[in-house]
């Protein structure tokens, strides 16, 4: 069994690395990571800006330069979403402190896929993903699902971030934030970009979100060269074609 995708665009960021050029320097080793750096969401007006956490910065960098002027369903895809935020509020619960309820409502899993829809003005569906142990194959297998309900065009989003120290014994922590955003279609003459299939294969072992927390930088890696193979989960994998 074998889905086939085409990525007509893409962005990613992580750590201060977002273009496509940033991306090339930083695989051969001339371009460092910038600790405790947040993306740049200049371009937003400055109400909106102040309602964003830096997971959602890194979403909104990422996905906005490709919504321009696009209608089209939104899918955000994060293993624990707004990790920081939410325990935050659990230790000002914990606290005996009141519980806020915007603070509340922007920690919640499609929090973020929310307000990107909004300040984009897009009224296709948006929807949120929990993305479990295989996020990579879980938003992969959602996109297809709805693209092959004739739907032309999907913003698929990954995004994980740090999680909290009290955590870390029992889940991998992202080394840092990572936000991944990918326009695909479906192939189709006169259509451009990547082509990439997902692939059903029993040789296909690989760790989980819970055990490899940067699972995004495989696939940008991969994105970058153009080409590669990305185990997803158990017998699945995702094959990039070099054009």
């Amino acid at each position: 069994m074998s889905i086939e995708f085409v990525i007509s665009d893409w962005r990613a960021w992580y750590a201060g690395v977002s273009e496509p050029a940033d991306w090339q320097r930083w695989r051969s080793g001339e371009l460092k990571l910038q600790e405790d750096i947040q993306a740049d969401v200049s371009f937003l007006p400055a109400m909106l800006r102040r309602r964003l956490s830096p997971l959602s910065k890194a979403v909104f960098n990422t996905a906005y330069p490709l919504l321009q002027q696009r209608d089209i369903p939104l899918l955000c895809c994060s293993v624990h979403g707004e990790a920081m935020r939410t325990y935050s509020l659990l230790q000002g619960v914990a606290a005996g402190e009141d519980l806020s309820p915007t603070a509340f409502g922007l920690s919640v899993h499609n929090a973020i896929v929310g307000q990107l829809s909004i300040a984009n003005k897009v009224r296709s569906p948006a929807l949120a993903l929990a993305g479990g142990d295989y996020p990579l194959l879980a938003g992969f297998m959602e996109a297809a699902g709805i693209l092959q309900e004739g739907i032309k065009e999907i913003l698929l989003i990954f995004s994980e971030e740090p999680l909290p120290q009290m955590y870390h014994p029992s889940a991998e922590s992202p080394s840092a934030i990572c936000a991944t955003a990918l326009l695909l279609t479906l192939p189709a003459e006169g259509i451009k970009g990547t082509g990439v299939t997902l692939v059903n294969s029993s040789s296909i072992k690989v760790k989980t979100a819970f055990e490899e927390a940067d699972y995004q930088l495989a696939l940008v890696n991969a994105l970058v060269e153009n080409s590669g193979k990305i185990p997803l989960a158990r017998e699945w994998e995702l094959q990039i074609n070099a054009n």
